[in-house]
Order: C-alpha cells, then structure tokens, then sequence
C-alpha cells in the first residue's frame, strides 16, 4: 500500500451508493446469494454492522456462528462511526489492485493510518479532509480507530 502518510482519505459511502432495492441503513447494497446463506455489501458503517446482523438473523438462530470476511486490500479505519479507507491518490474512484496484501500487512497499515488520520485532524483544528467518488468534503473528527 501507499505510504500513509501520501495516502489520501477515501470515504466508503458516497451519493448513491446504494444501487439495489430493499436498503439496509448503513449496510450499502446488501443482498443475499440465492439459495445459500451467504450475504454480500459494501463497507457498512458501526452501526450498519448490527442491522445487516439483525437482518440475517430474523430467519437463523441467534446463538449460530456467522463468519463476517473482509475482502478488502486496503486499509479501512472507522471515523465517527463511518468507514474509510486508505487509498493510492490517483486511484479515488476506481477499483484499487494492491497486489499480494497479507493480513499483518493490513493490520500495521491500519494501525498507520489511524495514527496518520488523527495527526490531519489535529493539525486542521480537529477537522479531517477526505475524498469520496465525487467530492472532497471536511468531517469533525471525534473518534478515529
């Protein structure tokens, strides 16, 4: 991945992000692969984590494992509850080919990341500059990790 510190701030959730019927908040395109108890979506929020988990189990047992895989390469932090990743600068909107990533890979990027996001905050008066497929924007930023 991209040193952190040239990464830019890729929000996962965007305008219109959602494209499929039947919208789960925070659990962008949700949906299930028919016949099989196997669900797919975009990066969901904090909270989107608990609805795509109460929306799985109204028809399955509480108490039964579920098995939650992230297929993302590259780093995703949570700011204020809402996913955001780190990305290659010229790769903001289009899909990003990392190669060969391994998850202590992933795990010390993250770990980079977050610090390299909450020093933005810091040094922009507690406001994070970001980028998502259409615009940059500013967040307060009153929690990151």
């Amino acid at each position: 991945m991209t040193d952190m510190h040239n990464a830019a701030a890729m929000a996962d959730h965007f305008d219109k992000i959602q494209k499929l019927p039947n919208p789960i908040e925070g659990v962008p395109n949700f949906r299930c692969v028919p016949g099989y108890q196997v669900y797919c979506c975009g990066q969901p929020t904090v909270a989107g984590f608990e609805n795509a988990l109460n929306k799985v189990t109204e028809n399955y047992p509480k108490e039964g494992p579920i098995v939650w895989i992230n297929m993302r390469q590259e780093p995703s932090v949570y700011v204020n509850g809402n996913p955001m990743c780190a990305r290659p600068p010229n790769k903001i909107g289009e899909y990003a080919e990392l190669g060969n990533i391994t998850r202590d890979m992933l795990e010390k990027d993250e770990e980079e990341f977050t610090d390299e996001l909450k020093a933005r905050a810091e040094a922009n008066g507690g406001k994070l500059k970001y980028q998502d497929c259409l615009k940059t924007s500013t967040w307060e930023a009153r929690h990151t990790g």
